[in-house]
C-alpha cells in the first residue's frame, strides 16, 4: 500500500510540473501604425488581419517556459519589428500570434516552421518559411512568397505575385495582374487567374482552370492540364515526359505551342472556330498525329538522328501559328 501511495504522489508531482511548464501565458500590446511590419518567428504560428483602427494590436499566447522563450518588440519611426528568441535547445511548448493592422501597412514575415495566415491587406507582402504553410487572401498589391516544404494558398490577389516552393503544393484562386509560380516537386493548381502567367515545376503536375492571359507553362516530368483557357498573347505549354492538354474557351487569336517529349500533346478547340496555320510533328517510329482537318503538306525531316513526321494545314488565314508536337506520344487537334 505504501508503494501505491508513493506512486500516486509521484504522478501528481510530475503532472503539476507539466502544468507549470506548459501553462498558457498571454501578452497584449498596442502600437501606433507604421509603414512596415516585420515579423519573425521560429515555430510560432501567426495570423495577420486588417483591423478597424489606426493601431497595430498584438496578441500572443504561448506555453513555453520564460527561461527559454523570449518575445521581442523593436519600434522605430518607420517600422515595428516583432520576433521570437529561444535560449537553449530543450524548449517545449508552442506560440500563437494574432496581429491586427491597418490595411495600408507593408508586411515582411519569416518563420522556420510556423504557419502564416494573412487576410485583407492593401499593401505589399513578402513572406518566407522553411516548412510552415502560408495562406494569403485579399491582398491588393505585390506578393512575394517562398517556402521550402510548406504548402501555399493564394486567393483574391490583385497585384503581381511571385511564388516559389521546393516541395510544397501551390494553390492560386482569383488572382489578377501577374502570377509567377515555380516549384521543384510540388503540384500547382490555379483557378480563375488573369494576366501574365508564368508557371514552372520540375516533377509536379500543373492544372489551370478558367485562366485568361499570356501563358508560359512548363513541367519537366509532370502533366500540364489547362481547361477553359483564353489566350491574350503568344503562349506555350510544355512538358518533357508528361502529357499536355489545353482546352480553349475561345478561338485562339495568338501563336500557341504545345509540346511534349514522351507524352501526348492535345489541343481542344472546344467547339470554337478553327483558324490559322497548324503544324504537327511526331517521331516516325513512335509518335502519332491526329487531326480532324486534312493536311496541306506532309514530310519527313531528320532531327538529332531521328526521323519526324511534319504535317500542316492552313484554315482561313495563315495566323495565328499553332504548333502541336511530341516525340513518342500523340500530337492531336480536337474540334
Amino acid at each position: 500500500m505504501k508503494n501505491v501511495k508513493t506512486s500516486v504522489l509521484l504522478v501528481f508531482f510530475f503532472l503539476s510540473l507539466s502544468f507549470i511548464t506548459y501553462a498558457q501565458k498571454e501578452v497584449n500590446k498596442t502600437f501606433d501604425a507604421k509603414e512596415i511590419l516585420k515579423m519573425s518567428t521560429v515555430s510560432g504560428d501567426c495570423t495577420i488581419k486588417k483591423g478597424t483602427s489606426n493601431k497595430i494590436i498584438v496578441h500572443l499566447i504561448y506555453t513555453y517556459s520564460d527561461d527559454c522563450f523570449e518575445y521581442v518588440f523593436e519600434e522605430e519611426e518607420g517600422y515595428l519589428k516583432i520576433k521570437e528568441d529561444f535560449h537553449g535547445r530543450n524548449c517545449k511548448g508552442k506560440s500563437e500570434w494574432t496581429i491586427t493592422i491597418p490595411a495600408n501597412i507593408s508586411v515582411k514575415f519569416s518563420s522556420a516552421s510556423g504557419d502564416l495566415i494573412l487576410n485583407d491587406v492593401d499593401n505589399n507582402l513578402k513572406a518566407s518559411t522553411a516548412s510552415g504553410d502560408i495562406e494569403i487572401k485579399n491582398v491588393g498589391k505585390e506578393v512575394k512568397i517562398s517556402t521550402a516544404s510548406g504548402d501555399i494558398v493564394l486567393e483574391n490577389i490583385n497585384g503581381d505575385s511571385k511564388i516559389s516552393s521546393a516541395s510544397g503544393s501551390i494553390t492560386a484562386r482569383d488572382c489578377k495582374d501577374g502570377l509567377k509560380i515555380s516549384s521543384a516537386s510540388g503540384n500547382i493548381d490555379a483557378t480563375n487567374i488573369t494576366g501574365e502567367i508564368e508557371i514552372t515545376t520540375a516533377s509536379g503536375d500543373i492544372e489551370l482552370i478558367g485562366a485568361k492571359g499570356n501563358f508560359s507553362v512548363k513541367a519537366a516530368s509532370g502533366n500540364v492540364e489547362a481547361e477553359n483557357i483564353e489566350l491574350l498573347s503568344e503562349s506555350y505549354f510544355k512538358t518533357a515526359s508528361g502529357n499536355v492538354e489545353v482546352i480553349l474557351s475561345k478561338t485562339a487569336a495568338y501563336d500557341l505551342v504545345l509540346s511534349s517529349a514522351s507524352g501526348n500533346s492535345v489541343l481542344d478547340f472546344n467547339g470554337n472556330e478553327i483558324n490559322g496555320f497548324f503544324e504537327f510533328s511526331a517521331r516516325v517510329d513512335k509518335g502519332k498525329i491526329i487531326s480532324p482537318i486534312k493536311f496541306d503538306k506532309e514530310e519527313i525531316i531528320q532531327k538529332n538522328g531521328k526521323n519526324y513526321h511534319f504535317k500542316s494545314f492552313t484554315k482561313g488565314k495563315d495566323n495565328p501559328v499553332i504548333i502541336i508536337k511530341t516525340a513518342s506520344g500523340k500530337a492531336q487537334l480536337i474540334k
